[in-house]
């Protein structure tokens, strides 16, 4: 996500040779200091970030986070506003995808590391 948004603060915080990428996001997103992110603020965040990238509804993320959608938008609002490089990048990609016209399932090789092809709803994730 960082390398493919390029958001300049995302990785600035994985270029740390030190702490938790979730920590470290949740500090930033929430304005607190590492120290004081919570086990459970490091979970919701890590729950945040994968909803938002595998393109989750508020719906279905207020089920994952245990609080209200309307509670869920504000939460995908707030990380978006906080890191609008990501915003950007799943905006563009999506467009992108749309344009090609490709359908409701499409291979997409997104993990190189895994050597994997994923094959998603298109509705539901383009990155």
């Amino acid at each position: 996500m960082a390398h493919f948004s390029r958001d300049s603060s995302l990785i600035s915080k994985l270029s740390q040779p030190e702490g938790d990428v979730f920590t470290m996001i949740a500090a930033k997103w929430t304005g607190k200091a590492e120290d004081s992110v919570s086990p459970h603020d490091r979970d919701q965040t890590k729950r945040l970030i994968y909803g938002i990238l595998y393109g989750m509804g508020a719906n279905r993320l207020a089920e994952q986070l245990e609080c209200t959608s309307d509670e869920a938008k504000e939460k995908i609002r707030s990380f978006k506003s906080s890191f609008p490089a990501v915003t950007s990048w799943l905006n563009e990609t999506i467009s992108f995808c749309q344009e090609k016209g490709w359908g409701c399932y499409r291979l997409f090789p997104l993990l190189f590391v895994l050597n994997a092809v994923l094959c998603v709803p298109l509705n539901h994730i383009f990155v």
